[in-house]
This record gives structure tokens, sequence and C-alpha cells, in this order.
């Protein structure tokens, strides 16, 4: 069952590597994703999810596909662990 597409925008900052991530929801699994506008540098994690499943930048409101988003090398998807509590 697939779910609308999220932002973790009230998380904490997450770090990894020196760079900061936020959660996104997508298609029932979870992704974290650079906080870095590809166009311009801003940070992805305050903008919006629009109907399309794309993903628009608060600070100059460029439009990035997630597909495109979750196709980066540096996005990591988390997976279950066995034996993880549900």
């Amino acid at each position: 069952m697939t779910t609308a597409s999220w932002i973790g925008a009230d998380l904490p900052p997450i770090y990894r590597d020196g760079q900061e991530y936020f959660l996104l929801g997508h298609a029932d699994r979870l992704y974290l994703v650079l906080n870095r506008c590809p166009h311009r540098g801003g940070p992805l994690k305050f903008g919006v999810v629009n109907g399309d499943d794309e993903i628009v930048c608060p600070l100059h409101h460029g439009v990035f596909k997630i597909a495109q988003l979750l196709a980066q090398p540096s996005t990591i998807r988390l997976d279950e662990q066995p034996g993880a509590a549900p």
C-alpha cells in the first residue's frame, strides 16, 4: 500500500559523514536525503511535497522529483533490521 510522501521537517538534524540529511517517507519506505537543494543549496527539509511527487525548495521554489533525489548516490534507504521491534 503506497502512502503520501512526507518530509520529517520537525525532526532534529541528522548527520552522517559530516553532511546533514533529512528523513523522507516515500512509497512506504524511509530514506535519508541530503538536506541541500541541488540548485542553490537551500534546506530541502523545509520544502513541501507536491501532488506530483516532487519536493519544492522553500528558498527559490525549485522543483525536484523525489525519484531523482532517491537515485542520488548520497541517498540512504533505511531498512528494517531482523529482530527489530515492529
